[in-house]
Parts: structure tokens; sequence; C-alpha cells
């Protein structure tokens, strides 16, 4: 039955953002229960509910005034759309990419996007960040048939995870974007959180390739059974790799250009972005265009045109005209920590704050791991003024210059408020980093336009 009404239909889980005709899965959450919104599904125009049977008794009257509403009673319905999620991927046969890594899944996913969209090829591209078990299955049942190229973003914190998922898309191309001390809590050290990754490539047959970053040995020193591909800024042997990377800055905008190297041909690349680690990102995205058979020209024009995620070193105007504001805060962890700090030193502005919250998920290195961030605040001269939030932060402070005026806070609540005292003097830049779960983008809402 849900396999015959995807072919018309699109799924959703959200009646906030339902829209008409589609199918809409109530699944009940640590916080949310689906279930609790059935009318309002109904009401927006759902063509279906799958509801846990359980919940039948639940269901509002509006659900038999409404002939034209199909009920179908599972006895899960997070499973259900997990098989609906298995099945409809066996109809395709185009290529399916699938991204994953430490740093860079979303971003890499984005300029993927961006390169497609120069091209004729019809696509279907995962949305935002889903890539969690129930977001990766919500986007592949939203394929539409004819689709040609798919790709979708693979996000784990717990060993097993990517087999799972694996299994379920899998994937003819994968990439691992790059190996970082990132939910080292549930993954472990480098060299797990490597093995995990690389489970990805489980199902992969003779004909299907994995993109990996030739500049780590833990994926690039290993013998894989199929084909694989290699990018990176280090080694020359890599298929895709950058040379002559450098920055540039155009009246108010600042970038960063390099030379992308693809088997033979060489071509000059700008990035509207001065962060660096967007290269690595790039040749990534350019790897998996190349294997996709997309022009080279097509291929930059992606890349320059690409003008950034939400809060992954976006530029966002400060209230009151006081300056600019770099909102890093989707995510943190040390490697990612320290590209943006390097970036935003290189920014110029009179006077530059860094408000960095705790790194999440960091297992039991975790002061250590905060304290080489304050390492990289030796090299970050330009930032005149720290506030620390959270009390994993304070340990940034052992190891940061000592003449540095550095403030601690609690929370996001608190460092608004510090930070409001700290933009009398305009214009400012400031770096806002941390994980997700700080909370520091509530911060950037409040404080930007």
């Amino acid at each position: 039955m849900i396999q015959k009404l995807l072919q018309t239909s699109t799924v959703s889980i959200d009646t906030r953002t339902i829209e008409r005709g589609q199918i809409f899965f109530a699944i009940k959450g640590d916080r949310v229960d689906g279930h609790d919104f059935l009318d309002d599904a109904i009401k927006k125009g759902a063509c279906a509910l799958v509801i846990n049977v359980s919940a039948k008794d639940r269901l509002p009257k509006l659900c038999f005034d409404q002939n034209n509403v199909s009920i179908i009673c599972v006895p899960d319905t997070v499973r259900a759309l997990v098989e609906t999620a298995r099945e409809w991927r066996g109809r395709f046969d185009c290529p399916i990419v699938g991204i994953t890594g430490s740093i860079g899944k979303t971003t890499t996913k984005e300029m993927v996007h961006s390169i497609l969209r120069q091209t004729d090829l019809s696509h279907h591209v995962s949305y935002k960040n889903q890539n969690s078990l129930i977001g990766l299955c919500l986007n592949i049942v939203n394929m539409r048939l004819g689709c040609q190229v798919a790709v979708f973003e693979l996000g784990i914190s717990l060993r097993d995870e990517m087999e799972k998922k694996a299994s379920i898309l899998r994937p003819t191309i994968g990439i691992i974007t790059t190996v970082a001390h990132s939910h080292m809590a549930g993954l472990g050290g480098l060299e797990e959180i490597a093995c995990e990754k690389r489970k990805i490539f489980t199902f992969f047959g003779s004909t299907d390739t994995g993109i990996i970053c030739g500049d780590q040995k833990l994926l690039s020193d290993v013998s894989y059974a199929h084909p694989v591909i290699s990018f990176g800024l280090k080694k020359k042997d890599n298929n895709v790799r950058a040379s002559s990377i450098r920055t540039y800055s155009e009246e108010e905008s600042f970038g960063v250009c390099f030379s992308l190297h693809i088997s033979s041909e060489e071509v000059l690349v700008r990035l509207q972005t001065n962060h660096r680690g967007q290269v690595h990102n790039a040749l990534a995205a350019s790897s998996v265009a190349s294997l996709l058979g997309i022009d080279l020209q097509k291929i930059v024009d992606g890349l320059q045109e690409y003008a950034g995620c939400e809060g992954r070193f976006e530029s966002r105007k400060l209230r009151k005209n006081r300056g600019w504001l770099i909102n890093d805060c989707y995510n943190a962890n040390p490697e990612s920590m320290r590209a943006a700090l390097l970036a935003f030193h290189e920014l110029p502005a009179e006077k530059k704050i860094a408000v960095l919250g705790d790194m999440l998920e960091l297992g039991e290195r975790e002061v250590f791991l905060h304290q080489q961030v304050g390492q990289v605040l030796s090299q970050t001269t330009s930032i005149s003024q720290v506030i620390l939030v959270g009390d994993r932060a304070r340990h940034i402070a052992q190891t940061a210059p000592k003449l540095l005026d550095i403030v601690y806070v609690n929370d996001w609540k608190q460092a608004t408020t510090m930070l409001e005292k700290m933009l009398v003097e305009h214009p400012v830049r400031v770096l806002v980093k941390a994980s997700h779960a700080i909370g520091l983008g509530n911060l950037v809402r409040q404080v930007c336009e």
C-alpha cells in the first residue's frame, strides 16, 4: 500500500511543514509523539496516515469524516519507515552517493548539489543535515522515479550505525571526507572512528567506487576490495588535489582561491569564503562530480556559486550596524575549531571577539582536546577578547595566552549579555563556535539581523 502511494506522493513526519497530498508517518520520539498531531495532518491535506496499531484508538473523528484519507496501521512506524525506504531504494539503478566523515559532510553534499545544478541531470539531494536513521530514510522515500543521481549524508555517533544505514541506502559511490575527534564517547579513538566510517563501503560490489581523503593514513593505508580514488592537499599522488592555495579580498568580500587538479587537468577555483578548510570540502565534492562524469568547467562553476550553509562559518550582520558575526556553531570538534579560529584570524577587523563553547562527546580526552584549542589562540593574535561558554570550555584558558582577555560564562544567555557589553565599540567581528547542544545558535539570533 505505502509503496503504491509513493509513486505519486512524498512523505512527511512533521505537520509544521507537511504539504497537501503527502503521506504522514506518525513517529514517536523522545520529546514529541507524531500521533498527537494526526488532526493537523488531515487538516493540512495528508493523503494517508501511517500510525502504530497501538495508537488506533487515538485517531481523531476527522479521520472518519474524510473518505479520501487512507489509514495504515503498522506495529512500529519507525520500522515501517525503514523498511519502506529499503524497498523504495531498490527501485533505483542510478548512481547513489553516500557522504560521511567527521567534518564537512553537509558542506560537501551542498557543494555537490551546487555542481549538479549546473547540469541537466535530474537529481535528488538530502535535505539540510538530515543524516540520522529517520532522516536518511525520509530522504530516500522522497526520491522520485526517473532520478538520475541521488546524494545523501550519513552521520554516526555509535558503533554499527554505519553498517545499518549502508544496508538501507546501498550507495554506489561512498565518500569519507575526513576522520577527526568527533563522537568519541560513542565511537572511540581515531582508529575506531575510521573503522566505523569505512563501513559505508560494506555492501560495495566491484563496480562501486569509494572516495577517501588520501592525506589520512587511517584511510589511505588500507586495502579495499573495490575501486578507490583519493583527494587531498598534501600528497601529489591524490587523484584530486589542490595547489597554490591563497586568500584574496575584493572590497567587502573575502575568499580563498586554489588550483584544482583532476587527473591531468588543472583549473583555477575561487570560493566565496576565506576558510581554507572549505578547499578540502571542494576537493571532496569535485571527486564525486568527476566520478559522475561532469564537465570540469561545470564543476568549477558549481564550486564558485556555492555560498555556504547555515551555521557553518556563515557571515551574518550584527544588529545596529555594529559589524559582522561568523556563525559556526552548528557543531565543533578540535580540528574544526582550529580551522575556524585560523580563518577568523585572517579576516580584517579593528576588533575581534571569539565566543567559544563546549565541544561535546570527546570522551575521556575532553580536557586535553579543549586545551589544544587554547594553544591555537596563541597563533590568532588578532583576537582581542574571548568568551568561554560552559564547564569544558574553561579548559581552553589553561593553555591560552596569559594576556588574552578571557571571560567565563555558564550558558548562551550569559554569553549573549556579555557579548552585548563588548559590542559598545564597533565595527566588530565576532566568531561563535561550539557544539550544537550548547545553544549558541540562540545567541546568534539575538544579536544578528
